[in-house]
Formats: C-alpha cells, sequence, structure tokens
C-alpha cells in the first residue's frame, strides 16, 4: 500500500512540475525573439513635434530625440529618474536613450531648456504609452 501512495505523489508532483514549466512558457513575453523597437520625439526651436508616443510592450525599446534649431547648452529630456542632455546645435543630431524592456504603463517625460531669441518655447511634458 506505501508503495502506491509513494508512486501516486511522484506521478502528482511531476504533473503538477510540468504543468508549471509548461505554463511559464506560455506566458512569458518572447522577448528574445521579437526585434527592437525604436521610438522618435523631435526637438526643435524650443518645442517637440509630439507629446505622446507610442511603444510595446515587453519589447527592448529606445528612444530617439532628433535635435535641430537648439541653440541653448542646457537643453535635456528627464524621464524614468534619468537625465540626458540634448546637443547645442543647428543641424539635426540624434541622441539616443536606452529605454530597456518596458513593462504595459505609461513613462512620463520632459524636455526643458532655456527660451533663447528666436525660439518657440522652452520644453515641452509628454508621455510613453506602452500598450
Amino acid at each position: 500500500m506505501t508503495m502506491f501512495v509513494k508512486s501516486v505523489y511522484v506521478r502528482r508532483i511531476t504533473l503538477a512540475a510540468t504543468a508549471c514549466a509548461l505554463s511559464g512558457v506560455l506566458a512569458a513575453p518572447a522577448a528574445a525573439d521579437t526585434a527592437p523597437q525604436r521610438i522618435t520625439l523631435d526637438y526643435s526651436k524650443g518645442r517637440c513635434g509630439q507629446t505622446t508616443l507610442m511603444a510595446h510592450s515587453f519589447t527592448p525599446t529606445t528612444l530617439e530625440i532628433t535635435t535641430s534649431s537648439n541653440f541653448t547648452d542646457d537643453a535635456k529630456i528627464d524621464m524614468a529618474g534619468q537625465r540626458t542632455p540634448l546637443p547645442d546645435t543647428y543641424g539635426a543630431v540624434t541622441t539616443t536613450v536606452d529605454l530597456g524592456t518596458p513593462m504595459p504603463g505609461a513613462i512620463p517625460f520632459e524636455v526643458s531648456g532655456s527660451e533663447w531669441p528666436g525660439s518657440m518655447g522652452t520644453g515641452c511634458k509628454g508621455w510613453i504609452i506602452v500598450a
């Protein structure tokens, strides 16, 4: 009788471990199989081209900020506790920010810089919507 009970428990444990392993494989995102994504933001003359950006969740993501006609050396983007300076430039220069593999949600960002003659603004606030 005890041999029968032990084999039943071993079978149940094996089935439970297999079920857990399979559910983990099926539920886990396929981050390794997905191609990285790039989202873009344009910043020119003190203004952002858009303030709402869209991104896919569970995908390696980079934000590319194209800066042009920015004549201040204090322009920056603040996002998720990270501050990245933006270049003082006439022509278009791209700055890349690695966002890692974001989870679903919303990531706030703020681009700021001082006002200068000929500028149209002093930055913007926006969101990256990750779905």
